[in-house]
């Protein structure tokens, strides 16, 4: 490589900056709140405990992979029809929590949430980012 060019690599770095890999958590906080998050999820339970309504967030990296939160994330319903392994376990958590027997449901973010909140790939990398440190 020439000394020009790798000077001028140097200089488009130190300029050009790049950008983080993910998103802010600190951003993805202040989105919780404002996407009102936190009126169906509870940050301080653990999936296997559904107060007020839904799956409390602790931990929900080693639950589910950053993929499929972000696929879930940017159109719940669509994923919720897919039944996958992780639609299964959400649902079973769910059955077990209430202590009933397993019937075909709709997920409330699947249905209501999913379609008045439209997030972007932006402010979904920021909340996974701030779910993560849960």
């Amino acid at each position: 490589m020439s000394p020009y060019l790798s000077i001028l690599l140097l200089a488009l770095c130190w300029f050009f900056p790049p950008g983080p890999a993910h998103g802010d958590p600190v951003r993805g906080k202040i989105l919780f709140k404002e996407k009102k998050c936190l009126l169906c999820h509870d940050i301080a339970l653990p999936g296997t405990e559904f107060k007020p309504m839904c799956p409390g967030l602790q931990g929900v990296s080693a639950r589910h992979s950053r993929e499929w939160t972000a696929r879930w994330l940017k159109n719940p319903a669509a994923v919720w029809r897919t039944g996958d392994a992780d639609v299964q376990d959400i649902d079973a958590r769910y059955f077990n929590f209430r202590g009933s027997k397993p019937k075909p449901r709709e997920s409330f973010m699947a249905t209501v949430i999913g379609k008045q909140v439209i997030l972007s790939g932006d402010e979904i990398e920021d909340l996974l980012d701030y779910l993560w440190t849960l």
